[in-house]
Parts: structure tokens; C-alpha cells; sequence
């Protein structure tokens, strides 16, 4: 071979090398600009369950904190903690004996004051009757008055004809005298009869006022009996108070005190006043509160599960029987959020459940059938701008220009993009052509890890779910490469 030759051949092998080494410093280039991405193909799931989770604690539907409502030494108590008691049960007695002997007081003191109401009622009938007399008196006065002036008026009539007669010598002076007599007799029993009309007037006025004021005693012994019959029955019920039986049918799951101890009446948010606390355990509820962005979907009637922390693994069921309409109080600031208070009464309680203690209750607020779910890490937030109708404006991919890469970004924007709204959207990113894909998507109910998609994905699609670093910062556009190695 000749030395021409030879110069070609390795001239050729040069230029094949360098080659080779231009176009693999160009392709690791560009794969150290790609981005790693974990990729899941999303499908259909039989059920999805969503739930609300919140903690709590026991308590049963029904309990009482017993308390005293007078002072008083404990003489017996009759059962102890742990019982089953019935309603009406006698549960403890405290000392009757002070209040027994202001009972009897009031009793004698209301014995007294009938006794009084009833002479007083005697005395209206007999002043009733002196006043009915007294009138009867004035009426025959003033009768016997109206009789005496009209003989009065005859008497005179007669003695001035007769003193006319007289004086014409018609009469004799013995039949004058006889008129004139007559008359003086007539107007002195007028005289007579008005002074007993008076005296009897006097006396009706005397015996009225003796009967209203024995009319006002009577209704002052009739306000006493009344009185006194009000404080032997305050007497007679406090006595009675003295016997504490049970309002409820339940168990004794506290007793705090023994006999010879002093019960004091029990005051608002006194617990030291508490005798004892009843609960009916054949109901338990597990009554929590839910995150005011959660109790918008919690439904009286929805199915719940709850966890008991001392009964371990143990799930109980139940449903949810109420749920609160205002936030709980609390004292902190009105920013912070509001929790809602949620019953859940639990199905057939086993007797280790206690009231108080603490548990977390799992409510299902949603359940779908045969649903394309994704999973939440891959639902994320990007803003992108819109058109006038408010739908999302991908931005133009990225074009070469004489072999330079040019990106839309840096292209010169039209009026149209300066002028452009932004707004952001939900959706999952897919891999097109070793470009990340910005899909919008409608999502629905959520369960512990997935979440309902409504429209935007169909079954058997590849969307990218991780990792967790790469989806906060990935773009539409954006170079990647699986992680499995296959080209998207």
C-alpha cells in the first residue's frame, strides 16, 4: 500500500472517531438535561371509600353527676362503685333530724294560723249579722221618722182651723188648748224619732266598720296559712331531699363519698359538690370533633368506625346520630380554625368501654363504585394563563431555529399575552415525546391515599406520581425521561 493511500485510511478513521465523539458528547448532553420521573398507570378500583378521621373520647348517651341539694352528714350509703341500680333506687341518706324538727315547726306554726283564719271567719258571720240588724234598726227609725211628720202636718193643719174659730169665738178655748197640744206633741215626737234615725245611722256606720276591719284580719290570717302552708312544704321537700334515690336506670361508675361524710348543695362547675356519677352504659356514644373543613360532608346516618385506645385493636361500629350546627367554644383567637362537635352512637358496646376514654372515630362520608382514581401525591397545582372564556393556554413548545433552540418565552410577546389573565388549574402531569405534559383534571371524593378523577384521564393512562421533589418544580415541557429508562 502506498504512503498516500495510508494517510487516507487513517485520515478517515479520524474524522470517524471524532464523529462518534461529537454525536456522544451531544446525546449525554442532553440526557443530563432531562428529569428523572416515576411514572404509574392509573386504572379502575372496585370501591372508594372517603372518610373523615377526628378524636374524641366515651361517653354514654345518658349520665348523671349526683349532687346533694341540701347540707348535711351522711348517715348510710347503699351501693357502691361498679353497682347497677334501677330507676327510683335508693342510693344514700343524709341526716333528717334538723330538718324533721323545723318540719314540725312549721306544721304547728300552720296549725295555728288556721285556727285563727277560722275565727275570723266566724267573726265576718256574726258582724255580717250586727250589720244586717243595725240596717233593719235605721230602716224602722226612719219609718217611724216618716210616720211622726205626717201627724206632725196633720196636727198643725188641724190647729190653725182651729185657732181661726177660735179667734172668730166659733170654738171654745178647751177645744183650742186640745189642738194646740196636740200639735206640740206631734212635732216633739218628729224631734224624737229624727234623734233615733241618727243613732241608728251611727251605729250601722260603727258595726260596717267592724266588719271590713274583721274582713281585713281575715285576709291577713288567711295570707299567714297560706305562708306557712308554703314553708312546711319548702320544710317537707328539703326533708325529703334528705332520701337521694336514682334518676336513671345505669351503673355506679363513681362514688365519692362514705357515710359519715358532709354533703354540701352542689353549685354550677362545683365537682367537689358531686355525691356520685350514674351512667346508662346499654347506649355509648363516641362524640368527637371534626375540622370545619371536613363537616361539610358529615351526614346524620353515615357509618362510622371507631378506635378505642385501651381496647387496642379493636374497631367498633357505629353510626353518626348528631352533628353540631354552631363551632365548639374555645378560648382562642376567631383565626384559628373551628372544630364541630360529632355523635357517633356506638353498635352493641362492649362492657370493658368506659366512659372518658379517649378513641378516634373514622366516619364514612362517601363511598364509589368501579371509579378511576389517581393517587393524591400526583395531583398538583400549576398556573397557567387563560383566554377570554376562562380555558387554559398551553405555552407554545419549544422550536429550532437553524439549530439553535429557541423557547417561547423568549420569543416577542403579542398584545394578546401581554394583555393574557392568569389562573390556576388542577391536574397531573403525563410524559409526551420525552416532554412533560400538563393535563387538567376534575377531581372528585378522596380516600386514604387515592382520589376520584371526573373527567381529563381515561384508564390505562401513564401519569407521573413522582417523585415528590420533581412534581413541586416540574413544568409543562419540561425534558424527562422515565425512570424504568423507556421513552415516553
Amino acid at each position: 500500500m502506498s504512503m498516500t493511500r495510508k494517510k487516507k485510511v487513517v485520515l478517515i478513521v479520524t474524522l470517524v472517531v471524532a464523529l462518534s465523539a461529537i454525536i456522544g458528547f451531544s446525546v449525554n448532553a442532553r440526557r443530563k438535561d432531562q428529569i428523572t420521573v416515576q411514572m404509574e398507570k392509573i386504572t379502575l378500583r372496585d370501591k372508594l371509600i372517603s372518610k373523615v378521621s377526628s378524636t374524641g373520647e366515651i361517653k354514654p348517651k345518658e349520665y348523671v353527676e349526683l349532687q346533694s341539694e341540701i347540707a348535711g352528714v351522711i348517715t348510710v350509703v347503699y351501693v357502691k362503685e361498679g353497682d347497677v341500680v334501677q330507676k327510683g333506687d335508693l342510693l344514700l341518706r343524709i341526716d333528717p333530724t334538723q330538718n324533721e324538727t323545723e318540719a314540725r315547726a312549721q306544721k304547728s306554726a300552720l296549725d295555728i294560723a288556721q285556727s285563727d283564719a277560722t275565727n275570723q271567719l266566724a267573726q265576718i258571720s256574726l258582724q255580717e249579722t250586727n250589720v244586717n240588724r243595725d240596717r233593719s234598726n235605721l230602716h224602722v227609725a226612719e219609718a217611724e221618722l216618716q210616720r211622726a211628720e205626717k201627724s206632725a202636718e196633720i196636727a198643725e193643719a188641724s190647729f190653725k182651723r182651729k185657732q181661726e174659730l177660735f179667734e172668730q169665738n166659733l170654738i171654745s178655748r178647751d177645744l183650742y188648748d186640745a189642738a194646740k197640744n196636740e200639735l206640740v206633741t206631734a212635732q216633739t215626737l218628729v224631734v224624737t224619732s229624727k234623734a233615733r234615725v241618727e243613732q241608728a245611722k251611727a251605729q250601722l256606720a260603727v258595726t260596717e266598720v267592724v266588719l271590713e276591719q274583721t274582713k281585713n284580719t281575715f285576709k291577713s290570717a288567711e295570707f299567714r296559712v297560706t305562708q306557712n302552708r308554703a314553708y312546711l312544704a319548702r320544710t317537707e321537700d328539703m326533708l325529703s331531699k334528705t332520701v337521694i334515690r336514682s334518676p336513671l336506670t345505669g351503673v355506679i361508675t363513681k362514688l365519692n363519698v362514705e357515710k359519715g361524710e358532709r354533703a354540701v348543695p352542689g353549685t354550677l362547675n362545683s365537682p367537689m359538690a358531686t355525691l356520685m356519677e350514674i351512667a346508662d352504659l346499654s347506649v355509648i356514644e363516641a362524640e368527637v370533633e371534626v375540622d370545619e373543613t371536613d363537616i361539610v360532608n358529615v351526614k346524620v346516618g353515615q357509618d362510622a368506625e371507631v378506635k378505642v385506645d385501651a381496647l387496642r385493636d379493636k374497631i367498633l361500629k357505629g353510626k353518626v346520630t348528631e352533628v353540631g350546627n354552631s363551632a365548639i367554644s374555645t378560648t382562642t383567637t376567631s383565626q384559628e380554625a373551628k372544630d364541630f362537635k360529632v355523635v357517633v352512637q356506638v353498635d352493641n358496646p362492649p362492657q370493658s368501654l368506659r366512659p372518658g376514654l379517649s378513641c378516634v372515630a373514622d366516619i364514612t362520608t362517601a363511598v364509589r363504585a368501579n371509579v378511576l382514581v389517581i393517587p393524591m401525591q400526583a395531583l398538583t397545582i400549576r398556573e397557567f394563563e387563560v383566554d377570554k372564556s376562562g380555558k387554559l393556554i398551553k405555552p407554545a413548545p419549544e422550536k429550532k431555529d437553524k439549530g439553535k433552540v429557541v423557547k417561547a418565552a423568549e420569543k416577542k410577546p403579542t398584545d394578546t399575552t401581554k394583555k393574557a389573565e392568569k389562573k390556576e388549574f388542577q391536574g397531573v402531569f403525563i410524559v409526551k415525546n420525552d416532554k412533560a405534559e400538563f393535563v387538567e383534571v376534575k377531581t372528585g371524593v378522596s380516600g386514604d391515599t387515592d382520589i376520584e378523577v371526573l373527567s381529563g384521564l381515561k384508564p390505562g393512562t401513564e401519569i407521573v406520581t413522582g417523585t415528590f421533589k420533581t412534581l413541586r418544580t416540574l413544568k409543562d415541557g419540561d425534558s424527562v425521561k422515565k425512570e424504568n429508562g423507556k421513552k415516553g
